[in-house]
């Protein structure tokens, strides 16, 4: 769950113990809101900001004291998490896999090359523009592409089968082109200031692990690379955290040997750290000429599965194959 919304004009001089020398400190280091100091942890806030040994956990604990209830009852959590805003998918089929739509966290749409994980992106682009009424948010997107798959132009006949139009659309896309890992962090830091400013409540990364494994090949690396996948992974997970944020991330497909002759089974990549970083797992298949959507994992959701096509207006619906 995020923050409480009663802490929104809280300042950092507002919190007990920080002064306006400390803030100064805070701000300096990137730290402007009580909501963005609450959540990071205070090794890494010693590493950043110019806080004396000591000081730096002092503040972190007051933000947390102010903005996170310490305990909550179930019947308690249960009435905050009746404020959560579902996001549509434009797809009353995936709407109904995913019991609502699309919720804060990280959902995760692993697939092969083809099966419309970006299709989907693409699609929930626009259906965050949407009037709440429709399902939307009335909001905005952060796109981050990190293997040049965000085409504009594929935008508008989507946009025109969800009754969106004009060139607006693309105004509330956001898009940061990644080409490698390092500037895969930074375009994850711009999108928390987009979020920050209510300027996207939902952030998409497309795809999650290419970077990665491109620039950390061969089981020599294969340390390393987890290890700075997974702190990408817990940094969208604080950015979902301190704003609400929706956050979506594609996930690419390793095959495995073969196991039974003329079966090649595959999994995600990222293995354990991906498997455990994502609150909501999706796989995407074709079959058929369609794509066949199945949970995973996910902590609410049953294990189900639901049937679209990828057509020229985008993420349809259809009937499940007999």
């Amino acid at each position: 769950m995020g923050c409480e919304d009663g802490e929104e004009g809280l300042e950092l001089e507002d919190l007990e113990g920080i002064g306006s020398a400390t803030a100064e400190k805070l701000r300096r280091a990137g730290i402007n809101t009580v909501k963005q100091l609450a959540c990071i942890p205070a090794r890494e806030l010693e590493e950043i900001s110019e806080l004396a040994e000591g000081k730096a956990g002092e503040a972190v604990r007051s933000a947390r004291e102010a903005v996170f209830p310490k305990v909550m009852t179930a019947r308690e959590y249960l009435e905050k998490r009746k404020e959560i805003r579902f996001l549509t998918t434009g797809s009353k089929n995936l709407d109904n896999l995913l019991c609502g739509g699309l919720e804060p966290g990280i959902t995760e749409l692993i697939g092969a090359y083809g099966t419309g994980k970006t299709q989907v992106c693409l699609q929930l682009c626009l259906t965050v523009q949407l009037t709440r009424n429709r399902g939307g948010l009335d909001g905005a997107a952060f796109y981050i592409d990190t293997e040049d798959t965000f085409k504009p132009e594929r935008l508008y006949p989507m946009a025109k089968a969800l009754g969106l139009e004009g060139d607006q659309i693309l105004d509330r896309v956001h898009v940061f082109r990644a080409i490698n890992s390092d500037h895969q962090f930074e375009g994850l830091r711009i999108a928390q200031e987009y979020a920050a400013d209510r300027k996207a409540n939902l952030i998409i990364v497309d795809s999650l692990t290419a970077h990665f494994r491109a620039e950390y090949s061969g089981r020599e690396n294969l340390v390393s690379r987890q290890q700075r996948l997974n702190t990408f992974i817990h940094q969208l997970q604080r950015v979902s955290t301190m704003y609400d944020a929706i956050i979506v991330v594609t996930n690419q497909i390793l095959d495995i040997p073969e196991v039974i002759p003329g079966v090649k089974p595959a999994r995600p990549a990222g293995g354990n750290v991906v498997a455990h970083g994502c609150t909501f797992r999706l796989w995407l298949e074709r079959s058929k000429g369609m794509t066949r959507v199945s949970v995973i994992d996910s902590p609410k959701h049953p294990k189900n599965t639901a049937w679209v096509m990828l057509t020229e207006a985008g993420v349809s619906d259809v009937e499940a194959p007999r």
